[in-house]
This record gives C-alpha cells, sequence and structure tokens, in this order.
C-alpha cells in the first residue's frame, strides 16, 4: 500500500521490510478515515504523541494500537493484525537468524520484548492486547483535549468546579440558617425596665460601659443592653454590709445591699442591681457605700 511522502517522514532505510510495511498500511487507514491526529488520540484513548512515534516508524505500535485504529476507521482487522504479527516477528529479531541485529538506529524496546529464539522452534503467538480501562480511556482523551486547547479546557474545569461547590455552600449555608435559634426578642425597653431583674430579661447583650475599684478592692462595672437601652451595676464586693446605688436623668434610683456572707464564708460575690432607664448611658451615677466598718462612699459615672 503506497503512502504519500510530502506528508509523512520518510522512513528509516534500517527499518525491516515487514514494518515498512505495517507503518505504511498504517498511514494509509489513518488518512483513509480523514482524522487528525488529534481526533484519532481523543478516537483511540491513545495519546498524539504516540501515535505520532508509531506512524513515523519511531516506535513499533502495539496491537491494541493497531486495532483501535481498524475500529475507528471501521475496516476489517484481520489483514492487519497478520501483517502486524510479521512486523512484530522482524522488530524483535524472531524472524531473524541468530547473527541477525536489529537495526542500530532504533531508540525503542521492541513491544515484545523477548530475544531471538532457538532456529527452528516455532514463533510464539502474538501477546494478548493490553486492556484499556474506562479511566484510563477517559485520562488519554483529557490529556490530548487539554493539549489541543489548553485555555478553554482550564477555563471549563474551573466552572465545572464552581458548579459543583457554589450549590454545596448554598445548601450548608441554608442548613445553618435553619439549625440557628432565632433570638429572642426584649421583654422590656427603657423605662418598662426598670426594677427589673437583667437574668430574667431578654437583654442578653450587654457590654460595659464603665469600671471602677474602690479602696476596699470592690470592683464595680456599668453594664448597658443596647437592645433595651438599661442598664445595672455588677459588683464583685471583698465583704458583706455594703450597698450600691445607680440613678440616671428621669430615671428612679435602683440599688442592691449586701447583708449577709455567702455560704461557705468566702469572701467574694456577685452582686447585681436591679436595671434602670438608660436613654443617655454616660449619664447614668453609681455610688458605692462601704459596710459600716468603712465609712465614706465612692461614685464614679457612665463615663468611666
Amino acid at each position: 500500500m503506497a503512502y504519500s511522502a510530502a506528508r509523512w517522514r520518510e522512513l528509516s532505510p534500517e527499518l525491516p521490510a515487514a514494518c515498512s510495511r505495517l507503518v505504511a498500511d498504517l498511514r494509509d487507514l489513518k488518512d483513509a478515515s480523514g482524522l487528525t491526529l488529534t481526533e484519532l488520540a481523543r478516537a483511540t484513548a491513545i495519546s498524539k504523541s504516540s501515535w505520532e512515534r508509531y506512524l513515523n516508524g519511531k516506535q513499533f505500535p502495539p496491537r491494541h494500537a493497531v486495532q483501535a485504529l481498524c475500529r475507528t476507521a471501521r475496516r476489517g482487522e484481520g489483514p492487519l493484525l497478520a501483517q502486524w504479527a510479521l512486523a512484530d516477528a522482524a522488530w524483535s529479531g524472531r524472524g531473524r537468524t541468530g547473527s541477525s541485529a536489529r537495526p542500530s538506529g532504533d531508540r525503542t524496546a521492541p513491544a515484545s520484548g523477548t530475544g531471538p529464539a532457538v532456529l527452528g522452534s516455532p514463533s510464539p503467538p502474538p501477546p494478548p492486547p493490553t486492556p484499556v480501562s474506562r479511566a484510563r480511556r477517559a485520562l488519554l482523551a483529557a490529556s490530548a483535549l487539554i493539549d489541543e486547547r489548553p485555555v478553554g479546557t482550564a477555563a471549563g474545569v474551573l466552572l465545572l468546579c464552581a458548579a459543583m461547590v457554589v450549590p454545596a455552600a448554598l445548601v450548608h449555608a441554608s442548613r445553618s440558617t435553619a439549625a440557628r435559634p432565632a433570638a429572642r426578642p426584649p421583654v422590656c425597653r427603657l423605662q418598662s425596665c426598670e426594677g427589673r431583674n437583667p437574668r430574667t430579661t431578654a437583654c442578653e447583650d450587654p457590654v460595659t460601659t464603665a469600671s471602677h475599684t474602690a479602696a476596699d478592692g470592690t470592683r464595680l462595672e456599668i453594664r448597658l443592653s443596647p437592645s433595651c437601652r438599661a442598664g445595672w451595676v455588677r459588683a464583685r464586693p471583698t465583704h458583706p454590709g455594703f450597698r450600691i446605688e445607680i440613678t440616671g436623668p428621669g430615671g428612679h434610683p435602683q440599688s442592691v445591699v449586701g447583708t449577709a456572707r455567702p455560704a461557705g464564708g468566702e469572701a467574694t460575690m456577685t452582686a447585681m442591681t436591679t436595671m434602670i432607664a438608660a436613654p443617655r448611658p454616660e449619664k447614668l451615677r453609681v455610688c458605692y457605700h462601704p459596710s459600716l466598718g468603712h465609712p465614706g462612699r465612692e461614685c464614679f459615672t457612665g463615663t468611666g
């Protein structure tokens, strides 16, 4: 079968005749299919670079490559496989005498990988085709596509990843929002909070706006709930018998009195006043009165 030297690289004269005829037949079959090397690689799941080596006589084609080309070109594979068996014997040296050697210009080991047989012994049957898994075919096809269109393929991969990640993130966010309990609305605001215990209301977002440490070591803090717009005093006194009072413009004074030592005789406990309206938190004023054994008072305002 003839082939066009203008389209294909001239084969090495050291290539065995059976191998040259096989390569020429493969070239003709490829040309008859009308496929480019890239299209042939995609259709057969064999890389473009491998087909370039097979069709230029640089590497002996494996049996499954010949079968794949026949299937792609829709030709019967029997005659070409018979030609392949002769070429395989010539390439590997099985069809030559012991003094013969493979051409010195060959750079690739023969496909069969066996040495010359003893004279007169029958040639072994050709090796069975190597199975190609679906995953390997997909990887080879993807490799050929990346070689042909690297930028477009990369963009497609990024879009595919985004299409998988974004819906998952949205589902996760919706589940997190549904699982999160809704915040309770405050049960009071400004004057309606006065006299209430801050522990029993929904004013659960307090911040400390000012603090002071008294001479006897008692720590006092003005606590404010922005949602309720009400404040109170939290104190950690060092002894019983104290009194704390918080006042503000337009509000009724709120206070707490410590009259007994906590259980166990420990000197440290936490006390809280009831709530007072705080439309202007900086105007809140706290006065601390120690016990009878510590006369005097200490005052500070909501500005610290």
